[in-house]
């Protein structure tokens, strides 16, 4: 046999039995989870919804459910059974100061609670308070994107629903389901709403969008590099005299309404600038751009409308899009607002608006956001403000651990990302096994496995935050 076979069955033995002992030595899977620990005591999370939390009656805490419930959507549990793997973790429960956790029954009992209009507030106002404090933790140009600005994107998504579930709307384009609407400002949640019968994403974005100012982007003093992004649901009359009203700039889609597809297919030719082959849209055969105004019936006056025309292979036609602008050119680095650079940077603010579009992923596929527990409005309004709060103290722990690292990769003029998916926090930061010991109000966490590299990465962040 030659020595190079003898090594490979050496290395590929197989094993034909397995012996299990079961000592339970009060260890955790999730000895990770302590940096959502770290990271809501240094931005002051639990003293702050303590404060406005309503006071619970009955053997169980109001802010330990809330802790439990923002560990649970952490570690993978979704629904009604979400403090269930939780509450039988008795390291990660030293750590996070609870004392015991109710069991499905009663958490689906609280739920109606937590929806209910004083501790939906609270938990909005916390929601808010956790995002503002994470990002006086940073610089803006952490989060910023072209020419300075920093994104406060407002959506709506479709959730999935039933003819059982309270809130539930068809969509002639879409389908069945419970319409969510979230305000993101960089990679934050600042608002948030579940939309009841009647209700829709218009709704949900102009109840919450004075709150967001309120309590989030004025406290920062901000106003002046944020960039309002809305898709064409949003481009009409009242999202615009607010804009104007606020004093905010914003780039709003406008294809939604009639008026903007009249105008530009009356357009003359020669209004129309071709786009050098160069900087043409990927796809795209013909490229047509311009700078029109449009004034609508019920409108107080004109507003400029940036439009574009183009054609794909095998189109005969053109196809029409426009997006409503109110920055001005000097603010783009450009001298007017006919000017082909204007034109073409205007749109590639608008395009980025998919990229915020993915950032719902975070809440919809890793914390399992898409289907709601339960049929009641109100309880499902008190879980998706719970699965807010976690989103935000996730996004919250690698926005400061991670940002010198970024720094450093754009000094570098390396690409890098802003964010990490929360699916890829959970695997490589917060699933690391370890024992938790408390003493003299001080814990020790000792992880004891997980890998060299998610160890490493996880005593950077320790120590980063630690420092914040």
């Amino acid at each position: 046999m030659s020595k190079r076979k003898f090594h490979t069955q050496q290395k590929n033995r197989k094993i034909h039995a397995r012996e299990l002992i079961i000592d339970d030595q009060q260890g955790t899977s999730f000895a990770g989870l302590s940096l959502i620990e770290k990271i809501a005591s240094h931005l002051s999370v639990w003293s702050y919804a303590q404060k406005q939390l309503p006071v619970r009656r009955g053997m169980y805490d109001r802010l330990e459910l809330v802790k439990g419930a923002v560990a649970g959507f952490l570690s993978g549990s979704r629904g009604s059974a979400l403090l269930e793997a939780v509450g039988q973790d008795d390291a990660l429960l030293r750590d996070m100061g609870i004392e015991s956790l109710p069991g499905e029954k009663v958490f689906c009992e609280d739920l109606e609670r937590f929806g209910s209009a004083d501790v939906l507030a609270a938990l909005n106002k916390t929601i808010a308070h956790t995002a503002k404090r994470a990002l006086l933790k940073i610089e803006p140009e952490d989060i910023q994107i072209e020419h300075g600005f920093i994104p406060l994107f407002g959506d709506g998504t479709l959730l999935e629903g039933s003819t059982k579930r309270e809130g539930t709307k068809y969509i002639k384009e879409k389908g069945s389901g419970l319409m969510w609407g979230a305000w993101m400002f960089g990679p934050m949640v600042v608002g948030q709403y579940l939309c009841a019968k009647g209700e829709g994403e218009c709704t949900a974005q102009r109840c919450t969008r004075n709150d967001v100012l309120t309590n989030v982007i004025d406290p920062l003093g901000w106003r002046s590099r944020t960039l309002v992004m809305m898709d064409s649901l949003h481009g009409d009359g009242p999202t615009l005299d607010w804009l104007e009203e606020e004093g905010l700039y914003g780039v709003i889609g406008g294809n939604k309404l009639a008026a903007v597809k009249q105008r530009l297919e009356e357009l003359p030719d020669t209004g129309w600038k071709s786009v050098p082959d160069g900087k043409m849209q990927k796809g795209l055969i013909e490229e047509q751009v311009c700078t029109t105004y449009i004034q609508c019936k019920g409108w107080e006056k004109k507003r400029r409308l940036i439009s574009k025309r183009f054609k794909r292979d095998g189109d005969l036609m053109w196809n029409y899009s426009g997006v409503f602008c109110n920055i001005p050119p000097s603010r783009l680095g450009c001298l007017e607002e006919t000017g082909m650079d204007y034109l073409l940077k205007t749109w590639k603010l608008y395009s980025l608006k998919m990229g915020m579009e993915d950032r719902f992923k975070d809440l919809l596929i890793d914390l399992s956001g898409h289907k709601p527990p339960c049929q009641k409005l109100e309880k499902n309004r008190g879980y998706y403000a719970l699965l807010s709060l976690a989103h935000n103290l996730a996004r919250a722990v690698d926005l400061i651990g991670g940002a010198q690292r970024r720094r450093e990769q754009r000094k570098q003029r390396k690409r890098t990302n802003q964010r990490m998916r929360i699916a890829t926090l959970r695997r490589h930061l917060f699933a690391l096994p370890g024992f938790i010991t408390v003493h003299a109000r001080k814990a020790t966490i000792r992880l004891v496995g997980g890998g060299s590299d998610n160890l490493s990465w996880f005593e950077e962040y320790w120590e980063t935050l630690a420092r914040c």
